[in-house]
């Protein structure tokens, strides 16, 4: 089977790199472990392979890494694993969060796509491209 045929892209938003001038931004605690977020979108994260598996549900606590700010609480379901335990990554889904939360989170995605754009986006911008469909 090559890659194209074990992998299916579940999002149906735009994901993007949890990172802030090249280092990670958002870590997340499962099982009172903490990882770095790989990327981020409205719909779902990914993490470091080899703490959850497939089918896993699980509690979650986002956070900035500065430790500043809100956090971001709520379940979530592991769906995919793309490489091996050693050096891939989960895909998860988020299952439950408030309203509150959810705007926490659109607040930090919309930061991640202004400080990462290569020409300059309102916030307005912005939000409209992390509400917007997956480019994928």
């Amino acid at each position: 089977m090559t890659h194209s045929e074990t992998y299916a892209e579940r999002r149906q938003r735009q994901r993007f790199a949890a990172l802030r001038e090249g280092k990670p931004c958002i870590d997340v605690r499962i099982n009172e472990q903490r990882l770095p977020v790989i990327d981020l979108s409205i719909d779902g994260f990914s993490i470091p392979a080899g703490l959850v598996a497939n089918g896993d549900e699980f509690d979650f606590e986002m956070r900035l890494i500065d430790g500043f700010g809100d956090k971001v609480r709520g379940r979530a379901r592991a769906v995919n694993m793309v490489g091996d335990t050693s050096s891939g990554q989960s895909g998860c889904i988020f299952l439950t969060l408030t309203e509150t939360e959810q705007k926490t989170l659109q607040e930090w995605l919309t930061v991640i796509v202004i400080c990462g754009a290569s020409v300059r986006l309102t916030p307005h911008e912005a939000e409209a491209i992390v509400k917007g469909p997956s480019l994928i």
